[in-house]
């Protein structure tokens, strides 16, 4: 019997070297190359909105390939033959040439990245081959790191992150179990090739990758304290090298504007930046408005920037306030720090006039603020505003005839009603009075859905469909106002924001603002002797609602229909609760980029300097060195700790745990063992207090004699273990009705 036995222990033991060569042929267990397989999707998914339509298409179809594999057991040397995987490669590279002018230079790098990370799946072979496609997988969740960066994009990375560490230690985990050398492995497994992988149970698989998945999760969460350690005290390197800018990748608003330009962008519920008022004292909502651009050249069609202001590295700088007015007591100031999303872009956000010490930044004669580079990653950035000074009441002949130029005869009938306006309205703020009054008492309606006009007509959009939104109003109303003789351009920006008090904390009560994309907004200003450019709204007069307190109940179930952004909670404004945890949520994300993304080498060393006094470089480097050896301590006593609970885990058998069960049960009856006593005569104490449980404990006891000192195989164990646990079931009810 022994040794019939310790053949087929001998033979299971062949059998499965034999299996574990062929997994090693075929490089991947049957779990780990579905778990590869759902890394690869989860990588590409998070990089999938740079990615043009063509190249997801591509890699959609490459992936369900590798599926289709997987699924019919395909050998990793039979999938795809070399000649076709390098035609697709090189089709794939010409695609990419051809539209690399559109696409910029950085994401035609992560498209070649992406088509390389799939492509290689089709050519595990050999393990370097792992290696390399595991390493393109941390890239491409790196490029995605790239354009979002906020709190809930960090969190999907985090899981990703999870997931491709686990990748790689259910790898080494199998691998490791075959005992074979990649030699020996080639050798064996050239006997059993096209042969199934190690036939393992979909219960099981699963079981395994979520085991691992666990180890790893717990690995990456003890190793947060290094990593938060190294955060805070490590010095802020700049980086090596600098990120390209992506043409595709900007967002927000644009340098041109044609009518309904700035009603598309209101269909997007992506946020632009948010405000905290540092004195908590938050204007009124018809003040806020954040100035970006103005747009001075008009060709009939589009308005645009002047000439000066979208050369590169070729403004015109000033600073937008005199010295009188800084000094002036009586011009209140407005101070706030704002948190500008990644746009890919220079221009900043401000309300009116505006200085700033920052040296991030750079001031325009216009009144604008523009980053140093573009903006590819949260910037955070002080502003004082004059919301009351006067913009420049000394008006250059340049500027005055760049303000009053427009095409002739291209809106005939725009002309002669201002020429009429003029006759009859010398006052020029009158003028503009009279304008917004005509649009106001006749039949103008605000609209995220105008109707299309025919070359950008203004005379059409004005005298006969007269629906537009507020870039039809402020193009209109700017031309009627130039063709009067009147200096007027176009700003553009951002109106209003959406308070959240859920981010008040016990120092100020007052909370932040979010300014999404759908508040992007024009206006007009027109320049009035001895008091400058005045800001003016036609958007006011159509639908005062938008200008005093947000959107009107019509335009709100308007942008609800057109939104862009499927996932966002913003469509679900209307349910309280969804709400709530929408802004809980917006409140946590503003921390995360206040106290995270905005984590500054100034701030650093405030910090430093707060706990630690004045900062010289022998007293930072021992700050570094503590923060190390007491973070490498802690993480030697959660591993300690770690491994006493396994330690002791390994100690408690589960019939013995089921014995420990049954001894507290017997306890609260009064029956108390010592340990002196063995199990059999314990036993035989139950039966002279007991004797109506008596049959239940001694059977169970018979079990646990059995299991803790009889050698047995492994099938014997598995039923005995089985055995004991109902027979403990049928113990524990018994004693449940001899208390009851």
């Amino acid at each position: 019997m022994f040794n019939i036995s310790l053949t087929k222990k001998k033979a299971e033991k062949t059998k499965y070297s034999i299996n574990a060569a062929v997994a090693r042929k075929r490089l991947l267990s049957w779990p780990n190359a579905w778990l590869l397989w759902f890394c690869q999707c989860v990588n590409i998914a998070l990089i999938s909105l740079e990615l043009s339509p063509w190249m997801l298409a591509i890699i959609t179809l490459c992936l369900f390939w590798q599926a289709f594999l997987f699924k019919k057991h395909v050998a990793n040397d039979k999938q795809v033959s070399s000649s076709l995987l390098a035609i697709i490669a090189v089709a794939a590279c010409i695609a990419i040439v051809i539209s690399a002018k559109s696409l910029g230079v950085l994401a035609s790098m992560v498209h070649l990245l992406c088509i390389s990370y799939v492509l290689k799946a089709f050519e595990l072979k050999k393990r370097r081959d792992f290696y390399q496609l595991w390493l393109l997988g941390l890239f491409v969740l790196a490029a995605a790191l790239i354009f979002r960066q906020n709190l809930a994009f960090a969190m999907v990375s985090f899981l990703a992150i999870i997931v491709n560490l686990s990748v790689l230690l259910l790898y080494f985990s199998v691998n490791s179990t075959t005992g074979l050398d990649d030699r020996q492995a080639n050798k064996v497994s050239g006997k059993f090739a096209g042969k199934p992988v190690i036939d393992v149970s979909f219960k099981k698989s699963l079981k395994e990758s979520l085991h691992v998945i666990k180890t790893v999760t717990i690995l990456v969460l003890q190793s947060m304290v290094l990593a938060v350690v190294l955060f805070v005290v490590f010095p802020r390197l700049a980086p090596f090298w600098k990120v390209p800018l992506a043409n595709s990748a900007t967002t927000g608003l644009s340098d041109t504007l044609q009518p309904g330009d700035i009603a598309n962008l209101a269909r997007s519920t992506e946020l632009a930046f948010r405000a905290d008022f540092n004195d908590g004292d938050i204007p009124a909502y018809s003040k806020l408005y954040w100035r970006v651009m103005t747009l001075e050249n008009y060709n009939g069609r589009q308005w645009t920037r002047a000439a000066k202001f979208r050369q590169h590295n070729a403004y015109e700088v000033k600073q937008p306030l005199p010295d009188n007015n800084l000094i002036d007591k009586s011009v209140p100031v407005t101070s706030y720090q704002v948190i500008a999303e990644p746009s890919f872009q220079r221009y900043l956000f401000a309300l009116g006039p505006a200085t700033s010490a920052d040296p991030k930044l750079t001031s325009i004669s216009d009144y604008t603020w523009q980053a140093n580079e573009p903006v590819n990653q949260s910037i955070n950035y002080s502003m004082n505003s004059y919301l009351t000074a006067s913009l420049e009441q000394d008006l250059s002949i340049t500027s005055a005839r760049l303000n009053l130029a427009y095409p002739k005869n291209s809106n005939p009938k725009l002309e002669a009603l201002a020429a009429q306006l003029q006759r009859d309205y010398v006052n020029v703020e009158h003028r503009a009075q009279a304008i917004l009054e005509m649009i106001s008492q006749q039949n103008f309606f605000y609209t995220l859905q105008p109707p299309l006009l025919i070359n950008n007509s203004l005379d059409q959009f004005f005298f006969s469909t007269q629906a537009g939104f507020c870039s039809h109003y402020a193009s209109a109303f700017t031309f009627l106002m130039r063709a009067s003789g009147v200096p007027a351009r176009i700003v553009t920006g951002y109106l209003g924001g959406e308070y959240n008090d859920k981010s008040a904390n016990e120092e100020t009560a007052q909370g932040h603002l979010s300014i999404y994309q759908y508040d992007a907004h024009a206006w007009s200003e027109i320049w009035v002797k001895e008091k400058g450019w005045l800001r003016i709204d036609p958007t006011g007069a159509v639908d005062p609602q938008r200008v005093n307190s947000g959107w009107s109940s019509e335009l709100l179930q308007q942008q609800s229909i057109l939104n862009n952004d499927f996932l966002s909670l913003y469509r679900f404004k209307q349910f309280e609760w969804l709400n709530s945890l929408r802004l809980q949520f917006d409140a946590l994300d503003y921390q995360w980029a206040r106290l995270v993304l905005g984590y500054s080498t100034k701030q650093q060393v405030d910090l430093l300097k707060e706990l630690f006094g004045k900062m010289v470089p022998w007293k930072l480097a021992l700050i570094i060195t503590l923060s190390l050896v007491l973070s490498f301590a802690i993480l030697m006593l959660i591993f300690k700790w770690r491994d006493r609970d396994k330690t002791t885990a390994k100690t408690l058998t589960p019939w013995l745990v089921l014995y420990l069960k049954a001894l507290k049960l017997l306890a609260k009856q009064g029956i108390i063992k010592e340990s002196t006593l063995t199990v059999n005569a314990f036993a035989k104490q139950v039966r002279q207090k007991h004797p109506s449980i008596a049959i239940h404990f001694t059977r169970f006891s018979n079990t646990f004699n059995l299991l803790s000192y009889q050698q047995l195989t492994k099938d014997e164990q598995e039923k005995l273990t089985s055995k004991i646990q109902s027979q403990y079931r049928s113990f524990a009810q018994a004693t449940k009705r001899l208390k009851s």
